[in-house]
């Protein structure tokens, strides 16, 4: 069967993942609604421009579809204008969609049906609201309730990105053989390096993302001040913080101001081999956020064999946050019971190699063979 996958832009996560599906023999090919990304590009949320060190377009077929406007991505852009030639033209079998909630992919479903082509979904959403870290209320729930009652019927295969994902679209009553487990991964591979050997008896905590309200970093800040008033924490460990963004000033001014000598901010690492690097360092990895998906940089810090702490909210955490066998999960929004969380692993220095081997176990049966394993049940669900 012939697949065309629909993407807003190449992606860094997305394109060693269709490399991969092509190498195993499933027949795709991607249609962009925009090239920005593979070109120098500013990025809004980390308040600089951004060069991939990475070949987003190698190894497998693509084309671009026809757009007008500006060429950028949000919740409307790009302007789109191609509905059929690229799309329902030739022999695709199945247009596979990612994101469900954007008007163009709204389109695309009712006109696959209309040309009696199969649709798989390949969605984020869970629990919280995105932009937030807010449950969804009756409103939000009834919202989308109504919206899979008309689009449920179009819909083929639900491809889920774990377990709170999938919870997603069972609260909806999607039925059990329409979902398909089609994991959020990294390539594994490229991120396992040997650890670099120590040379002192620092404990290496490590946040990597973007300075945004919604990431937290702020919150993991506030939690080492809390820590800062214990004996001897201080000097026996050490934060580093890379990435930028729109609360970073504030941020560095705040540790400035309490004095927090254990903490230090890089910038942005565009080049994977550097970012790699500081894994490699690093014994704990913190994922703060206050909301998240899921929380790719969880999956590269597992391959690169750290221990983990993360928000019970963020979406790989129920998947491979496992508490006291690799790491631990903290309350949302709560900046005590993560200094409650970052101190029990500083008590737990013994645990900490355990939980760093205990990552990458579990990370290594989180991969891109149970993507194609899932993706190649909802095929042949279809024949």
């Amino acid at each position: 069967m012939n697949i065309k996958y629909i993407l807003t832009h190449p992606i860094q996560y997305q394109s060693p993942l269709i490399r991969y599906l092509t190498k195993k023999g499933i027949d795709i090919e991607v249609l962009y609604r925009s090239n920005y990304s593979t070109k120098k590009f500013f990025d809004k949320q980390f308040k600089r421009e951004i060069k991939w060190d990475i070949n987003l377009l190698k190894g497998y077929k693509y084309r671009f579809l026809d757009y007008i406007g500006p060429n950028r991505v949000s919740l409307f852009f790009p302007i789109t204008i191609e509905y059929y030639k690229k799309i329902f033209s030739d022999k695709a079998n199945i247009i596979w969609i990612h994101s469900l909630k954007n008007w163009y992919n709204l389109i695309i479903i009712v006109l696959s049906k209309i040309h009696n082509k199969k649709v798989f979904i390949r969605d984020e959403s869970h629990f919280l609201i995105r932009g937030t870290h807010k449950k969804r209320g009756f409103f939000n729930h009834l919202f989308n309730k109504s919206l899979f009652f008309f689009l449920d019927p179009l819909i083929s295969g639900y491809l889920c990105i774990g377990s709170a994902n999938k919870k997603f679209y069972k609260r909806y009553k999607i039925e059990k053989k329409k979902l398909f487990h089609v994991p959020y991964t990294v390539d594994n591979n490229f991120f396992y390096k040997k650890k670099i050997k120590k040379t002192n008896n620092e404990i290496n905590y490590l946040y990597a993302g973007k300075f945004t309200f919604s990431k937290g970093a702020d919150l993991l800040i506030e939690a080492i001040k809390i820590l800062s008033k214990h004996k001897n924490f201080v000097k026996k460990t050490k934060f580093t913080f890379i990435g930028d963004g729109e609360i970073k000033k504030e941020c560095i001014e705040y540790v400035k101001k309490n004095k927090l000598v254990n903490v230090k901010f890089l910038p942005f690492q565009n080049k994977y081999n550097d970012l790699i690097k500081y894994y490699q360092k690093c014994d704990v990895f913190i994922l703060p956020s206050r909301f998240e998906t899921w929380g790719l940089t969880i999956n590269e810090a597992m391959s690169c064999r750290s221990a983990i702490i993360s928000s019970k909210e963020c979406g790989a955490s129920y998947d491979l946050v496992k508490n006291d066998i690799n790491g631990h999960t903290f309350k949302n929004n709560d900046a005590i019971d993560l200094s409650k969380k970052i101190l029990k692993i500083y008590k737990q220095k013994k645990k900490i190699n355990l939980f760093k081997n205990n990552s990458f176990k579990i990370i290594s049966k989180w991969s891109f063979a149970q993507c194609y394993d899932g993706l190649k049940k909802a095929i042949d669900k279809q024949l």
